[in-house]
């Protein structure tokens, strides 16, 4: 079944898979992008909070998400973003432990993501060791930048 068969809407949803994630082979993004939910969020909606157990893997599509960091004082602030391409979700998954972020659709548009579930994210890792080390880099970038605006 080549390209051919796909819908331009999954051949689109493949490249953003691709983009996010690039160590993926074209075979393992071929076995893991029908796993993959897409979701609307409106505009400032929620799409994961901090401190929930963490049940899905993220990638956007369309628009922009907002990386949202409550400290031990209570105060929120804006610590980094996601455009179409990028993804998050990661850490709590990765580290099995609650959400360290909030993230939200951007207050000024919709965001559209991909959307997948803990085994399939587990399946995932598994079946390619170099998308499970780029992640496990990123995430350890991303919890410095969050330790950093604690500080």
């Amino acid at each position: 079944m080549g390209d051919k068969n796909k819908t331009s809407k999954q051949q689109y949803d493949d490249q953003r898979l691709a983009q996010a994630l690039p160590q993926l082979t074209t075979e393992q993004i071929a076995q893991v992008s029908p796993r993959f939910v897409r979701e609307t969020f409106a505009p400032g909606e929620v799409i994961i909070q901090q401190g929930d157990l963490p049940d899905r893997f993220y990638i956007v599509i369309r628009g922009q998400a907002e990386v949202l960091y409550k400290d031990l004082k209570g105060e929120t602030e804006t610590v980094d973003s996601r455009k179409a391409g990028e993804y998050f979700g990661e850490t709590g998954l990765l580290q099995n432990r609650p959400r360290s972020a909030t993230v939200i659709a951007s207050p000024n548009s919709e965001v559209e993501v991909l959307a997948l579930d803990r085994q399939d994210f587990q399946e995932m890792m598994s079946e390619s060791k170099a998308t499970e080390m780029h992640l496990a880099q990123e995430m350890i970038h991303r919890l410095i930048r969050l330790a950093n605006a604690e500080s």
